[in-house]
């Protein structure tokens, strides 16, 4: 019997080919290619709904409009996969607007580790190229759904002083390792975690609804005293490039519901600062398999 024609074979150069093709393109041509797609996807009424409860959720549905929100959305899509074809150097000249890092390598050359926390903020993923072209950086990173897209995004994320570690015990181990030797790591805040891979969590406020929220920040700060940073990522106008900002915070609270709250409130302030930009199609309320149900008695509804 003839094998059928393996469609990864086919669809991982093509991804790759169109993500160079991108990466050639200016970034106002990106952005502007960014903003078609998010047309497309305003066409699904069920995209459309997310979007406007998701707004009104967070208190931004007078701010911050279905077709805005949506461009920013497929910014960040087309971007980001430029970005994993865009030399080093030509991608950090695009960082224009830096605040608050001289925190951070004070914490670093005084021996401390440093965790980074990126929320799902304009195109990121320049965050961690910049961070690592300073200092070396672990990540932990979630295989995506589709397998074929894997080697296109390892190899535009495992750059530099970056390297990426699978969302299970091994990365885990990897990244307490890095801690305690005062290195630095990287998370996503505001990723819902899945207990069937060991991701643990609990339910928090976050624009006042609960959401199933990672406990693994508040431990690993707390075992090992390392500064816990949130990242802010910000698009400049006219497609000019990206402002970050390394904003400290403060030491969690010992009740992990309680730190969870801290970390979904840090969070809200980040996504403050661009709310437009902000991936408001991300299932941020859904309840992971495995999880408990939202607790009543915290009196979030």
């Amino acid at each position: 019997m003839e094998q059928a024609f393996p469609v990864s074979s086919f669809l991982a150069p093509t991804a790759t080919l169109l993500a160079r093709w991108l990466a050639r393109r200016s970034l106002a041509t990106q952005a502007r290619l960014g903003a078609m797609l998010g047309t497309l996807m305003l066409l699904s009424a069920g995209m459309r709904s997310r979007l406007r409860g998701y707004l009104q959720q967070a208190g931004y549905q007078g701010r911050v409009s279905l077709a805005t929100a949506a461009a920013g959305i497929g910014r960040m899509a087309i971007e980001t996969a430029a970005l994993w074809q865009t030399p080093d150097a030509e991608a950090l000249a695009r960082v224009r607007v830096v605040e608050g890092w001289d925190d951070v390598l004070a914490a670093h050359e005084a021996g401390r580790g440093v965790i980074f926390l990126t929320p799902h903020m304009a195109t990121f993923e320049i965050a961690s190229l910049f961070i690592g072209s300073q200092l070396a950086l672990t990540v932990m990173f979630r295989s995506p759904r589709v397998r074929w897209a894997e080697p296109l995004m390892r190899a535009g994320r495992d750059r530099m002083q970056i390297k990426s570690e699978p969302a299970e015990m091994s990365g885990l181990r990897a990244m307490l390792k890095a801690l305690r030797r005062g290195g630095a790591i990287g998370l996503l805040p505001d990723q819902v975690p899945d207990p069937g891979r060991g991701g643990e969590g609990v339910w928090a406020p976050f624009f006042g609804r609960p959401a199933f929220t990672m406990t693994l920040v508040h431990k690993l700060a707390r075992t090992t005293g390392a500064l816990v940073v949130m990242v802010g990522c910000v698009r400049l106008p006219q497609a000019a490039g990206y402002r970050l900002s390394f904003v400290p915070l403060h030491a969690f609270a010992d009740d992990a519901v309680a730190a969870a709250g801290q970390l979904n409130a840090a969070v809200e302030a980040a996504i403050a600062q661009a709310p437009e930009q902000f991936l408001w199609s991300y299932n941020r309320y859904k309840v992971p398999a495995g999880a408990p149900p939202p607790d009543a008695t915290t009196g979030v509804r």
